[in-house]
């Protein structure tokens, strides 16, 4: 949107990145008001590996309206990749999305999560959702095993197209109702302004899904967030801190299979760790009866406050 020496790296990144053959779509989408430098350098950018598209909005909205409304999947077939200026990708985050996505997607059927909504490119190393923040250690805990985690990744991830519509219908209805409320035991994200990552927390923790992160040593990712100053993160509105050290994390280079625990990802996701929204180890029944109960309690609580005094 104003950082074009951000854009520039993160473009420099994908073009450096492997695609195996496959044509593969960018699209740019900016908020009203880009700066002409990073219009001129969207404009000048070459996308050898399929089409280029570039939307500008009239009118200025936000960094939650501006990601909602970048992404509308037309079939089930087809995935988006969500990537914001100040992110960076390792030149094998398509292998792993495309590995994967033939895993747990096209593969077997018994290894087929139908309530996984997507594949993140990020592996964190902070509990960002309550506090005080602690400090993860995944690698160490899980023995460097890929995990699902009720948490979605909002510094690259691949998103899934019925989920993805899904969560769409499920924001504008929180849009359209901002007075209704929606509190998660233990949570902070209530209290984040102007976060589209929040009402899709509130629609994985109500529906007991999850996303699939990577976890290799060090927290070395397929992405990193270079914490640059915007909508989030050194706003006025933002009274944390932000060290660079618990966010930005090393990149992986062009191999990354021989790193995982035999090699290979696990056959079925079934049989994958899962995590809760911070980061503690839980189970898919749990998970059930906690969105469960979440839904029955707000129904319970919106009906007492309908009710005539």
């Amino acid at each position: 949107w104003r950082r074009p020496h951000s854009l520039k790296r993160l473009l420099q990144s994908l073009s450096n990145a492997d695609y195996l053959g496959d044509v593969v779509a960018i699209k740019f989408a900016m908020d009203a008001g880009a700066d002409v430098v990073t219009r001129q350098i969207v404009s000048n950018f070459k996308w050898p590996h399929g089409p280029k598209s570039v939307h500008v909005r009239a009118a200025h909205a936000g960094l939650a309206v501006a990601v909602v409304e970048s992404w509308q999947p037309v079939g089930d077939d087809e995935y988006a990749v969500l990537l914001e200026d100040d992110i960076e990708v390792a030149p094998s985050f398509y292998s792993w999305l495309k590995y994967c996505l033939l895993m747990y997607r096209y593969g077997d059927e018994a290894a087929f999560e139908a309530r996984m909504i997507g594949i993140s490119l990020y592996t964190p190393r902070l509990v960002e959702v309550a506090r005080p923040r602690r400090k993860l250690r995944l690698h160490e805990d899980l023995s460097g095993r890929p995990f699902l985690q009720q948490l979605p990744c909002s510094w690259g991830a691949l998103f899934f197209p019925e989920q993805w519509r899904a969560f769409r219908e499920y924001m504008l209805h929180r849009m359209r109702n901002p007075d209704d409320r929606v509190k998660i035991p233990g949570s902070v994200v209530d209290g984040w302004k102007g976060s589209w990552k929040k009402y899709l927390i509130e629609l994985m923790y109500r529906r007991a899904q999850w996303m699939l992160y990577p976890n290799f040593k060090n927290e070395a990712s397929f992405s990193t967030n270079h914490l640059e100053q915007g909508e989030h993160i050194k706003s006025k509105e933002n009274v944390l801190s932000h060290s660079p050290a618990d966010f930005t994390v090393p990149l992986l280079g062009r191999h990354f299979t021989h790193l995982l625990p035999g090699e290979s990802l696990e056959r079925h996701a079934a049989d994958m760790p899962r995590l809760d929204l911070f980061s503690n180890l839980t189970t898919d029944d749990l998970a059930l009866q906690l969105g469960l109960k979440h839904l029955e309690e707000t129904y319970a609580r919106d009906a007492d406050d309908r009710r005539p005094q």
